[in-house]
């Protein structure tokens, strides 16, 4: 999403008149926030007559992120945000746009990171790591860094990706000069106070640009949605797209937006503000032995605690130091030996609701003391199914509802029982971009395209197949989607069928699972048509996946067995080559 820049020519800045302002205004009004940085560099550079002439200096920090969800994204361009406001001399780099080598002559590196998966990096730093562990190791005595790590420690390797770089960034003879910071899933006092202490060492550090150069980031007036600020968006339309006896309901979701305020690319997603169900806002305050009109202190404001647990507390995803911090109210051997048990903990948290929690071990408590129990309510994250070229003022989302028992009784999904079952035409629903710049077609309509999605995970295909109709791009296309029944469950069938019949789709591969005793899947699929998929990447396919952790992990080993089967392999060889995809971005995924 480019970053909303407006100059306001009626309050000059330093020596420019009205129409340089306006020009000025014109020529930065679609720049991100890394180029705007870039360009605050350059011409600070040239300001200087000394420079015209010569190659730029390489800043002396450079701020890196690697994104999975956009949240380390939005870490790293508030920390360079920060070194602009000191004027100090800094650049801001995606790890999918940095060459490993470029260690070597870094000489202050802040890096961003999150985790995914089990303990992964995101897939845009693999060739990263893949150079820092793999071969000979580089020499990193003259590096100084230090790492913000992003996770969840719900799961059992949280923020495992910021530890392994630090560990190796360590062993290869950097000096960090911040401790590493593992940040949790509300992580903004975490990233304030680590930008607070890491801009302070900078400064000691980085030489600052010319006083009478204006950076670039000072003059933006117009304010960027996005986690923090997000837009509100109308809903025009919210329909199901599963037949009534279907196992699952799941809706297609149209929002109106402004084109103006509002920019996404297929393969981004959404980030969705929503409501708890007001049901179980009334359960949770009856478990406390509460009433609705105790007043609370949320954050700086005090209201209602119903209102709280309505609007800004999380109680669908119980997390593990909800646990631990309920055991403290709570006591009780059984909690005490469950906080003890990492695993049992996690599985625990997974498995149940705050309302679980708190029936299964009740504790007297006061309105506040549940309030600062609880954890602030997360935005949950779902990939865009519409192309902007071709539905400039919409953005469509593709919903499943979450819905489950625990021991008998329902449970619903927070942000998917909302948006399928309480949200209607006409309300409004604050919503962000969260940009995927490592889950984007290729710039060569040209490449072939295989297209891998199981159930939802069919969302970002659709965009990718709408951006193709709005560029008259028909090409090598290929999907293969996965669902239970074919009756019940082949998500937006009628667009797949225009498109294979405007020849944007070469190629449909479907498998419905519950539809026969052998119960096909995706990664199946791939092996009974394994031949032509060889075929494909070796004219230069380039692949895609979205849908869940199992079956992307699935597909890779179906890939190197295809490797094996019908490229001659050995076991070994046959995993590097899909690594080698990997490296080259020609394997993307995009899985939760």
């Amino acid at each position: 999403m480019s970053t909303a820049v407006q100059v306001q020519a009626s309050q000059p800045i330093g020596l420019l008149d009205e129409p340089q302002l306006s020009r000025l205004a014109q020529a930065i009004a679609d720049l991100s926030s890394e180029q705007l940085l870039w360009a605050s560099g350059y011409l600070a550079a040239l300001s200087n007559p000394a420079n015209v002439a010569q190659p730029i200096a390489q800043s002396r920090l450079t701020i890196l992120y690697a994104s999975q969800t956009g949240n380390a994204r939005g870490v790293a361009e508030r920390l360079a945000d920060g070194a602009a406001e000191r004027g100090l001399q800094a650049r801001l780099v995606s790890v999918e746009d940095y060459r490993p080598r470029e260690l070597l002559k870094e000489q202050l590196l802040y890096v961003v990171i999150s985790t995914q998966g089990e303990g992964e990096p995101p897939e845009s730093a693999f060739e990263l790591f893949r150079y820092l562990n793999v071969g000979k190791a580089p020499d990193l005595s003259g590096l100084q860094y230090a790492i913000f790590g992003l996770g969840d420690s719900s799961y059992e390797f949280f923020c495992q990706a910021a530890k392994d770089l630090d560990e190796r960034f360590a062993a290869l003879g950097a000096t960090a000069v911040a401790e590493r910071v593992d940040a949790d899933v509300d992580y903004d006092n975490a990233a304030q106070s680590w930008r607070t202490q890491v801009l302070q060492e900078a400064e000691r550090q980085v030489p600052t640009a010319d006083a009478r150069v204006v950076p670039l980031q000072a003059v933006r007036t117009t304010p960027r949605h996005d986690r923090g600020h997000p837009y509100v968006a109308e809903v025009v339309e919210n329909r199901r797209i599963t037949t009534h006896d279907a196992l699952s309901s799941v809706h297609h979701i149209a929002l109106d937006i402004d084109a103006s305020a509002v920019s996404y690319q297929p393969g981004d997603a959404l980030g969705v503000y929503f409501n708890n169900a007001p049901a179980l806002v009334e359960r949770v305050i009856a478990a406390g032995g509460l009433t609705a009109s105790h007043a609370v202190q949320v954050d700086d404001a005090t209201m209602p605690i119903e209102d709280a647990l309505y609007r800004h507390l999380e109680l669908t995803q119980l997390h593990p130091s909800v646990i631990k911090a309920w055991a403290a109210l709570a006591g009780g051997e059984s909690l005490q030996r469950l906080c003890a048990d990492g695993q049992g903990l996690r599985d625990y948290a997974a498995s149940h609701q705050v309302i679980d929690l708190l029936t299964e071990h009740p504790a007297g408590i006061d309105a506040q003391q549940l309030v600062d129990a609880l954890q602030a309510l997360q935005p949950r994250l779902y990939s865009i199914a519409s192309s902007q070229d071709l539905y400039p003022d919409e953005v469509h989302l593709t919903v499943a509802k979450l819905s489950y028992e625990i021991g008998g009784e329902p449970r619903l999904g927070g942000a998917s029982g909302y948006l399928t079952e309480r949200l209607s035409t006409g309300e409004a629903l604050p919503v962000y971009v969260a940009q995927n710049t490592a889950f984007r077609l290729p710039d060569d309509p040209d490449v072939p395209v295989i297209m891998i999605g199981a159930g939802t995970g069919i969302a970002p295909f659709r965009a990718f197949l709408q951006q193709r109709e709005a560029n008259g791009v028909n090409g090598r296309q290929w999907l293969v989607f996965g669902n239970r029944h074919f009756h019940r469950d082949f998500l937006y069938q009628t667009d797949w069928l225009a498109h294979r019949k405007a020849g944007r789709l070469d190629r449909i591969s479907l498998a419905f699972s519950r539809d026969s005793d052998d119960r096909p899947y995706v990664q199946r699929r791939l092996l009974d048509e394994g031949k032509e998929v060889y075929r494909w990447l070796d004219d230069g396919a380039r692949i895609y996946v979205c849908g869940g952790l199992a079956m992307e992990k699935a597909v890779q080993a179906s890939l190197a067995e295809i490797a094996q089967t019908h490229g001659g392999l050995g076991d070994d060889a046959a995993h590097a080559f899909v690594d080698e995809l990997r490296v080259q971005g020609r394997y993307l995924k995009d899985v939760y």
